[in-house]
This record gives C-alpha cells, sequence and structure tokens, in this order.
C-alpha cells in the first residue's frame, strides 16, 4: 500500500530536550524491622543506624510474628504517596525487603532501593526486569508503540525532517541525544525505503547507517521513552533491524522457496538484487554501515549464476556469497518479513 507523503516544509525540528513534568510531594517511607530468632544483639542496632544514615528517618523493630513475611504496603495518594516497608532481618544478618536482599554493607545498594520505591512505587523494586533492563509492562507499552506501520516515506528524505514527523505518531516520547542530533543534521538523505516496514525495525534501520541506535530508556520517576543516541555511546542492548523468526522460509516468504530456470551473467550484485527482489515477495534490505566498514560496493561487483533449476532463495544466496555477503530472513514487530543482506 502507498501512503501519501508528508509535507515536511510543515514539520519544524526542533528537538528540544524534554523538560520535567511537574513532580508531586516527595513520597513517604516508613520501614518496619521485624527481627527473626537467632539474629544477633547488636544487629537490630546497626540496622537502624544505617536505615537512618541513608535518610529513612521512621524506622522501627519489633519480634517477628507468625506469618511476617517482607511486604510493601501502599497508601496515600497518587500525588500524595505513602509506603510501608517490612523487612525480615535473619540470624545471619541479612535484611530480606521485597524485590531485594541486603548485608550491612549493601549501603548504597540499599538507598538505590529507596530511592527507587519513591520515584516509581513499589514495581520499581518488585518487578522483574527483562529486555532492554525493562519491566514486562514497560516492555509491551514501547513493543506496541513501534508495531505501528510505517506511514511516512522515507526514501531521499532528510533524516530529521523524517523523524521529525513521526514523532508525532508515537505515543511514547521520543528524545534524541546532543551528539546525534549534530549527525543527524549533517547526515546525508535516506537511502531506503522502509514504509512497508513498522515503526521500530524502520527506525532501526534508517539510524544503523548514521551509526545511530535507538533504545528504549526507563529514567527514575519518568515514563519508559524512546532514545536516540551514538551507537558508541550505549554499551547495553539496543532496538533490533527486525527480529529472528521460528517459522521456515517458506512460511515467511513461500515466493523465495519457487523453483524456477535461473540463470545470472553481466550483472553487479546490486543490478542483480534490483531484479530479483520484486519476484521475492519481501523486501530487500542493504546494511549500508557493513557495507561501508568492509568497503564492499554491490554496485561494483559483478555476479554470475550458472543457467539452472533451482528456487530463488539458491540464487540469492550464491549471488551474496560472491560479494562474502549473506541474506538472512528476519520479520518486523507485526510479524512482516524482510531480507537484511549483511555479513
Amino acid at each position: 500500500m502507498k501512503h501519501a507523503r508528508q509535507h515536511w516544509t510543515s514539520c519544524l525540528f526542533l528537538w528540544a530536550f524534554c523538560l520535567p513534568t511537574a513532580a508531586g510531594s516527595p513520597a513517604s517511607i516508613s520501614v518496619e524491622i521485624v527481627t527473626q530468632p537467632g539474629v544477633q544483639s547488636t544487629a537490630p542496632r546497626e540496622w537502624l543506624q544505617l536505615l537512618t544514615g541513608i535518610g529513612q528517618r521512621d524506622v522501627s523493630l519489633r519480634s517477628a510474628r507468625p506469618g511476617d513475611q517482607p511486604k510493601i504496603r501502599e497508601t496515600g495518594s497518587d500525588r500524595r504517596p505513602r509506603y510501608r516497608v517490612v523487612g525480615l532481618l535473619g540470624s545471619r544478618g541479612e535484611l530480606l525487603l521485597p524485590g531485594g536482599k541486603f548485608t550491612l554493607r549493601s549501603r548504597d545498594k540499599l538507598a538505590d532501593y529507596f530511592d527507587r520505591l519513591a520515584a516509581d512505587g513499589v514495581e520499581g523494586v518488585t518487578a522483574e526486569r527483562g529486555r532492554f533492563g525493562l519491566t514486562e509492562k514497560e516492555f509491551r507499552a514501547v513493543h506496541a508503540d513501534l508495531s505501528q506501520p510505517l506511514v511516512i516515506a522515507s526514501l531521499d528524505q532528510l533524516p530529521r525532517e523524517w523523524l521529525g514527523a513521526l514523532r508525532s505518531t508515537l505515543a511514547l516520547n521520543l528524545t534524541i541525544d546532543r551528539a546525534a542530533i549534530a549527525i543527524l543534521q549533517q547526515a546525508a538523505p535516506i537511502a531506503d525505503e522502509v514504509e512497508e516496514l513498522t515503526i521500530g525495525t524502520g527506525v532501526a534501520l534508517v539510524l544503523r547507517h548514521y551509526d545511530l541506535v535507538l533504545v528504549p530508556e526507563k529514567k527514575r520517576g519518568e515514563e519508559v521513552a524512546h532514545r536516540i543516541a551514538r551507537k558508541q555511546d550505549i554499551q547495553r542492548e539496543t532496538w533490533p533491524v527486525g527480529w529472528k523468526s521460528q517459522a521456515s522460509t517458506s512460511r515467511l516468504a513461500p515466493k523465495l522457496m519457487e523453483t524456477l530456470n535461473a540463470e545470472v551473467d553481466g550483472f553487479t550484485l546490486a543490478e542483480a538484487m534490483d531484479s530479483i527482489a520484486p519476484r521475492a515477495g519481501v523486501p530487500f534490505y542493504w546494511d549500508h554501515a557493513t557495507l561501508r566498514e568492509r568497503k564492499i560496493d554491490p554496485k561494483a561487483i559483478e555476479v554470475q549464476f550458472a543457467r539452472k533449476r533451482t528456487h530463488l532463495k539458491r540464487v540469492v544466496n550464491s549471488l551474496l556469497f560472491q560479494a562474502r555477503l549473506k541474506g538472512e530472513l528476519k520479520v518486523d514487530e507485526a510479524g512482516r518479513a524482510f531480507l537484511w543482506i549483511s555479513r
């Protein structure tokens, strides 16, 4: 499906850094330490000193009762939250809190725990974190946002303007590092049309050409957001250019498995791929960053394939192999397949 191109002149490229929203009153936290049998006599006082030393002023001590468990009771309101934290102090001197276990040497870790609780609530300290360091709820929000179809044409557009127009279609905030902004302001027009892809895969693909990455980010006390940064500035997992699928090639791209009489002679790799792509039923995308790094120019490499009756995928693999490349079938966030040409 073709979509109408956006009117770029109406898009102001003002990548202002997001101002913090008005925050509610600081959360109120009280801590109740439940001492279990066998605790050393000096331990409760040491823990009391540690907790007050990191700013927890409302701390109480009591002996364990049947059924005591670590828990956090939330009261108050959204603007004035209150948390009552119950922790178990065991015979080995460890304090067990919901979502964490601490020793007297865990001062910084414990201070961070209460900072997260105050900023992000109970989920901030108890929710399990997976990919990108996000909770399941946060990841679902990011994935849903990036699963939207790209309805803005990209080919030959300036990336800064294209991203500016795209920003309004996202439910979550999009921020761009200053160093990334500087790159985008000097960047050449986009070399690919990613309009057939979802936002996540399409944006990650375009950014890779400029050595930039898309990464979900959850700052303390803020909602999860999308961040664009230089690849070299991110030392953790970034949003991928498509996802691996367990489905077979026959299911993802059935036309690639159709048999035909094939012969290639007197063409460059780029010309051959341009000729094959319309018959493949899935879009082809080049990993421009890797081609640049490896000094591989598909427009300058002549390829051949002796006349043979075979399936299209074998032809593609053979031609790419001659340039020390390979094609990998991937899917975008909506499950649509494409061929990623890289090393």
